[in-house]
């Protein structure tokens, strides 16, 4: 089974099965022919094969006739953080974020700082398939910067937007694994700006995963187990693109990425209250801190681009979802680990609380996540007969079937980043949720034969 998943933002798949040179090259040819003129960035994550990938790229926005900057390794909200501040006319940042290590992707950015929209991945998958590449006759080669150390505009930045002298002032300790990413080192500069003492394990970017670079519970051992051994103030766990956060509290108790918004947007929607942007798989906890502040929550699909497109439109203040990903509409429209690492200190030293103690503020709910791995051409019609399951029960359609019960949720989906049939349910009950995802789970398999 080949695994190549498309989709607005981008396109990921195994690399040397189906993220080839080729592939490469001619995606990034129809991103440089779908953008105006100007310079265009390129980064990735410490992935093995990602200057491989890189190199091509960008070799066909070359051709197309763009400037292009090369960021090497870098964190993609930095990549997008730096489209907008550059006034670039996009970027191209490279990586499978929570995928493991043998795979890649081509995420596409555009002049906003944003995944790319509806309308603009319609038109680069249209531009794609078509193969009409606008590679233009140089009559010089265009320009290729290579630079450096791009991270301290960005940091500058954002910890002016953080009460960073309240968190100097709490000297915290923290524990912070960047799984050999993008973001191995420069944890050090992050936390460094803000006064805090770093315990820091898997922080070279050498593109080795020591464990799968998703910010889970399951990963974070080694973390909660320095945090308790040198009593650290917190634990964060990033994904290879610090896009993605999970924490770990100064107990040890390794928090579900689903923690990640509701403790965030507990203490930011006290200073920017408005709207709150959540997906269909999202922990209901979300759904009581907005009505502790009396706000909207707004549900959407799964996925970044999704969710910031809704927070643009219906001017919400941040979105998020259970991935520990989150965006800030004052900050920037981009998932930003390194503003959740930053607001999650502030919280803590406004509030003069430890992480559990802003947790036990929170309603507990028991969710329960799985996944089927299923043939890409079988996965929308599986889903859709697992409405069987469910006769007469309130379904919404918007992202595969969500399924609303008396007292708990099930939400089934094809995966957009793997193939994979995704089964997510909550309830107030552990044994409900898992009883739910158990009979889905069952259900599938006989499917699958």
């Amino acid at each position: 089974m080949k695994l190549l998943k498309l989709n607005i933002s981008g396109v990921r798949g195994l690399v040397g099965q189906t993220i080839t040179p080729e592939l490469v090259i001619d995606f990034a040819a129809a991103f440089g022919t779908m953008l105006p003129k100007g310079t265009i960035l390129v980064g990735r994550d410490s992935r093995k094969s990602g200057l491989m990938v890189q190199e091509a790229a960008i070799s066909a926005l070359l051709s197309t006739g763009h400037e292009v900057t090369n960021l090497g390794i870098c964190p993609t909200p930095i990549i997008q953080f730096l489209v907008k501040q550059r006034r670039a006319a996009g970027a191209i940042s490279i990586t499978a974020g929570h995928n493991p290590a043998e795979w890649n992707a081509l995420n596409f950015i555009n002049d906003q700082g944003t995944y790319l929209n509806e309308f603009q991945g319609s038109e680069l998958l249209d531009i794609y398939h078509l193969g009409r590449f606008a590679h233009q006759k140089l009559k010089k080669s265009p320009t290729l910067i290579t630079e450096l150390n791009s991270e301290e505009v960005y940091f500058s930045w954002l910890t002016q937007r953080l009460r960073t002298d309240e968190i100097v002032r709490a000297r915290f300790k923290v524990v912070a694994d960047p799984c050999n990413g993008a973001g191995a080192g420069l944890v050090n500069k992050f936390f460094g700006f803000l006064g805090c003492e770093l315990i820091a394990v898997n922080n070279e970017p050498s593109g080795y995963f020591p464990h799968d670079p998703e910010p889970r519970p399951r990963n974070a051992g080694e973390v909660a187990s320095l945090v308790r051994a040198t009593g650290a103030s917190l634990g964060f766990l990033l994904n290879s693109d610090v896009s993605r956060v999970s924490l770990v509290t100064e107990t040890g108790e390794t928090l579900s990425e689903e923690y990640t918004l509701p403790i965030v947007a507990g203490y930011y929607l006290e200073k920017q209250p408005g709207p709150v942007v959540t997906s269909l798989s999202t922990s209901r906890m979300i759904d009581e801190v907005a009505a502790k502040h009396r706000v909207p929550v707004l549900r959407t699909r799964v996925g970044q681009s999704a969710l910031v497109q809704t927070m643009l439109q219906e001017d919400g203040t941040l979105a998020g979802e259970g991935s520990g990903g989150l965006a800030f509409r004052s900050f920037q429209p981009a998932f930003d680990g390194f503003a959740v690492m930053g607001l999650v200190l502030e919280a803590m030293a406004v509030k003069q609380k430890k992480l559990s103690e802003l947790i036990r503020t929170l309603p507990r709910y028991h969710i329960v996540k799985d996944k089927i791995v299923c043939p890409p051409h079988r996965l929308h019609s599986l889903v859709a007969e697992t409405r069987k399951l469910y006769p007469g029960a309130e379904v919404n359609y918007l992202d595969g079937l969500h399924v609303t019960l008396k007292d708990a949720w099930v939400h089934i989906r094809a995966s957009s980043t793997e193939p994979l049939i995704r089964i997510i349910a909550e309830s107030p009950s552990a044994s409900r949720a898992q009883l739910e995802v158990d009979k889905v789970v069952a259900f599938l398999n006989r499917l699958l034969g």
